[in-house]
């Protein structure tokens, strides 16, 4: 390894990352905080960076130890205060998250029944939040051919995992309401796509999501190119996470109302992508954009923190 990348090699491997990214994320996130709603924000986001350090110890994503996925995650959300705003759709990134993992175990596995139910349980339960969560089905269906572990079982046991919580709340409504419409109100919802309106995205928002785009677009390329090099069922779970992540951000460009749910769980993945990126690879390339990324998260902290200072 070059000396010029021993900077690199520090951060994206060393122990001092996670505790030195969660001091910052919480420094940041008190001056951001707002309403005493925003805890729970904050709270979702502390799960969602332990969730991505699980999902790296169970699936080996990156074969060296590193915590640089959770703390890059901690520090771009905390720099976006526009993402505190309490309501419903906080728990989609988590719900999301906790699909993907229960997806990933499903690998080869001869009992992949159970683990897609859960997958498509959680993904079910998110659609009460987002309807829209539901065209993350039929991705999910794809991806499972390529996890080997598509057939005739898992197609059912997907298919009951998303329509137990309507089971469950069509049996509460049927016995303690006259009214089903909470039950099939969701259904509705998924295919009406209102029209496309950027007009309500705020200068923070456009700031942050090309900041975050970029970042995760440079590791998911490079990443892809370099997948070779790892083994069969890390390439399948990292080019998975690669369609996923398109599939959040085709969504995202049709529904742009909902980006404030899906910016957490498309930041959430492109940071997996960005540490298995900066922890494996140590060349030209990654000695100029790891700087220059980790110089753009500070302006994008600093730009946000500005504006919800000093322009609210």
């Amino acid at each position: 390894m070059s000396v010029k990348n021993h900077f690199q090699y520090r951060i994206a491997t060393g122990r001092m990352t996670l505790p030195v990214a969660i001091f910052v994320a919480a420094a940041v996130g008190s001056v951001n905080i707002a309403h005493w709603t925003d805890v729970f924000s904050l709270a979702v986001c502390a799960l969602t960076a332990y969730l991505l350090i699980e999902m790296n110890t169970a699936f080996a994503l990156i074969r060296t130890r590193t915590a640089f996925p959770a703390a890059m995650f901690m520090i771009f959300y905390v720099s976006c205060p526009f993402l505190y705003t309490y309501s419903k759709e906080i728990w989609i990134p988590l719900l999301l998250l906790a699909a993907i993992f229960s997806l990933f175990r499903s690998y080869e596995s001869k009992y992949a029944s159970a683990t897609i139910f859960h997958a498509f349980l959680f993904l079910g339960a998110g659609s009460f939040l987002m309807p829209h969560i539901f065209y993350f089905a039929p991705l999910f269906y794809a991806i499972m051919g390529s996890l080997r572990s598509l057939n005739l079982r898992t197609f059912f046991a997907g298919l009951t995992g998303i329509l137990t919580p309507y089971w469950i709340m069509l049996c509460y409504h049927l016995y303690f309401s006259d009214t089903l419409e909470a039950v099939y109100s969701p259904f509705q919802e998924a295919i009406h796509f209102s029209a496309i309106d950027y007009s309500a995205i705020t200068l923070p928002q456009t700031v942050s999501c090309l900041a975050i785009f970029l970042t995760t677009a440079v590791s998911c390329i490079q990443s892809f190119m370099s997948a070779y090099q790892e083994k069969v069922q890390t390439r399948i779970l990292l080019r998975s996470l690669i369609f996923t992540e398109t599939g959040i951000l085709l969504l995202a460009c049709l529904q742009p109302q909902h980006l404030n749910a899906l910016l957490p769980i498309f930041l959430a993945i492109g940071s997996i992508m960005s540490g298995h990126l900066f922890a494996l690879t140590f060349n030209r390339f990654t000695r100029i954009c790891f700087p220059v990324i980790i110089l753009l998260g500070g302006a994008v902290c600093l730009f946000n923190l500005w504006m919800h200072l000093f322009k609210s």
